[in-house]
């Protein structure tokens, strides 16, 4: 009975480590083409706290710069990929995001959901860092 409780406490204890080290923490994301002037590399930033995944917003134009967090829904994990789904803020498109825990690879798959083009989709791949939040404002403040 002794073995038996001790290995129920690991159990509890390893899952509530496992969570900690999603929340608080956040991935910038760039999708991988050469970088040109007229069209610099695209990045995403999302952060993740408490159950909920952010879309992160930068604003340069202002001194200090100004960053936004925008709830895009509650995310969900397993051993392998953190996943969501989003939806653009007119609600035209709708997107399912799912993250590899391994090597922090986001698919993104995007869906039209109003209009002529709704069985239209389309699928990205971008690569991430996983970071937690310190760093990444850090990494914006550059």
């Amino acid at each position: 009975m002794k073995y038996l409780l001790n290995i129920f406490l690991i159990l509890i204890f390893s899952h509530s480590t496992w969570a900690d080290d999603i929340s608080s923490n956040g991935l910038i994301c760039e999708i991988e083409q050469k970088e040109s002037k007229r069209a610099p590399n695209k990045k995403l930033i999302y952060h993740f706290d408490v159950g909920n995944v952010y879309a992160v917003q930068v604003s340069k134009q202002n001194s200090p710069i100004t960053i936004n967090k925008i709830l895009v829904s509650e995310y969900r994990y397993d051993n392998e990929k953190i996943y969501w789904e989003g939806e653009n803020p007119a609600k035209t498109i709708k997107y399912y995001a799912e993250v590899n825990r391994l090597n922090h690879i986001l698919q993104l798959e995007y869906f039209f959901v109003s209009g002529s083009k709704t069985e239209d989709s389309t699928n990205k791949t971008m690569y991430c860092n996983l970071l937690n939040w310190n760093e990444i404002e850090a990494s914006l403040n550059k």
